[in-house]
């Protein structure tokens, strides 16, 4: 039987920049059909711009219309824009946030898909230029990677952290902004989530 792989995200899982107009999701999709052929399909319901209430949403209609054997989830970077003044609010504010993410993994755990989490990987800080108004900070980032491990650890759900090998990484090789990866950046990051799912038994 075909199993059906999905995932809810934003640009970076929709595959915005990538150069090759794939995407790390269907890098990945790629990469597992030429272990596994014709025993897969995949569908991607990222969307740009989406935040985690965009995500609560969009489960609820495109999610659990669908049977999905896998659940990919890469949500979260819109959630963490501020003005160039890092002392002021966030767009959405932790408590909300967890919030969100506790009924996106509600509404998930109706369909008895595995699910696994991606983390949120770093931004490169310096390339916000200075006419831009919204920016985003790593230390927001990796407070709110601390926040989605936890309610993942609480609720018995596979957590892929990806941060910290990021962060020593040359970015500004792999990345075609400040936020989004390029083609090889992609690339990478289907090789590294393949590999997890491969580790963890998830195919």
């Amino acid at each position: 039987m075909v199993k059906n792989i999905g995932i809810i995200g934003d640009s970076i899982a929709h595959g915005y920049y990538d150069e090759q107009d794939l995407g790390w999701f269907a890098r990945l999709g790629k990469i597992i059909l030429s272990q596994y052929p014709g025993a897969y399909v995949f569908n991607n319901m990222s969307q740009s711009g989406d935040n985690i209430a965009d995500a609560v949403n969009r489960s609820n209609f495109e999610v659990l219309s669908r049977h999905f054997d896998l659940i990919l989830i890469n949500i979260g970077i819109n959630d963490l824009r501020r003005r160039k003044d890092s002392n002021l609010q966030l767009d959405f504010s932790e408590g909300c946030r967890i919030m969100y993410w506790n009924k996106l993994l509600d509404i998930l755990a109706l369909t008895k898909a595995k699910i696994v989490v991606l983390d949120l990987t770093p931004v490169i800080e310096e390339r916000y230029s200075e006419q831009a108004s919204l920016v985003r900070y790593n230390s927001d980032v990796e407070r709110y990677n601390e926040i989605i491990k936890e309610i993942c650890d609480n609720r018995n759900i596979n957590f892929f952290s990806r941060y910290d090998l990021w962060k020593n990484r040359e970015l500004k090789e792999l990345y075609k902004d400040a936020t989004h990866p390029n083609a090889n950046g992609h690339q990478i990051m289907a090789d590294e989530i393949f590999e997890y799912l491969q580790q963890n038994k998830l195919l």
